[in-house]
């Protein structure tokens, strides 16, 4: 079992790196989306009242995309 980077293009997802595969050769996949600091209204999450959106918000976007990549590396 690896972790492989890949992209998502016209409904197909395509790995940055070649694997070794036969080719036909079946395997399982778990899809994790990379956080996207665009997708998410700071001010929405201030206004959650959740402490953890809260004290995300407070640290800014920059710092929780962060810490989701470093998270994700684990």
């Amino acid at each position: 079992m690896r972790l492989v980077e890949a992209r998502y293009e016209k409904g197909m997802l395509k790995p940055t790196e070649p694997l070794a595969l036969r080719p036909g050769e079946s395997v399982n996949l778990i899809v994790v989306r990379r956080a996207d600091p665009s997708r998410w209204d700071i001010n929405r999450l201030a206004k959650s009242g959740n402490a953890e959106d809260l004290a995300l918000a407070e640290q800014g976007i920059e710092g929780w995309a962060a810490k989701l990549e470093e998270e994700d590396q684990r």
